[in-house]
């Protein structure tokens, strides 16, 4: 799937799905201290379900999940969707464009 917008690279189409084995090993760039503040907030805690859209390869359900809520995540590209579940073996995928 290509994605394209006049402002981005002056409109060349682009296919994030091409570059999601790359995005697995080079993404995951946030602090403890970012995660820490989510938490702080009471967010994305037990008790809760969250719904990231656009997960990409789970960043952000890999790095919290040890709080404890419940995670679903989904994303356009199968690619990345194939990233996370590389990434986090162990969850439960629901379909081909989600993971839980």
């Amino acid at each position: 799937m290509n994605i394209t917008n006049k402002n981005i690279d002056s409109g060349k189409a682009f296919d994030w799905g091409r570059t999601s084995s790359d995005y697995a090993k080079f993404r995951d760039i946030y602090p403890q201290e970012f995660y820490d503040r989510i938490v702080r907030r009471n967010l994305c805690v037990e008790g809760q379900r969250v719904l990231d859209l656009g997960t990409g390869t789970g960043v952000l359900p890999r790095n919290l999940y040890r709080y404890g809520a419940k995670w679903t995540g989904t994303d356009i590209f199968e690619e990345q969707i194939a990233q996370a579940r590389l990434l986090k073996p162990d969850a439960a995928v629901s379909n081909d464009r989600a993971w839980r």
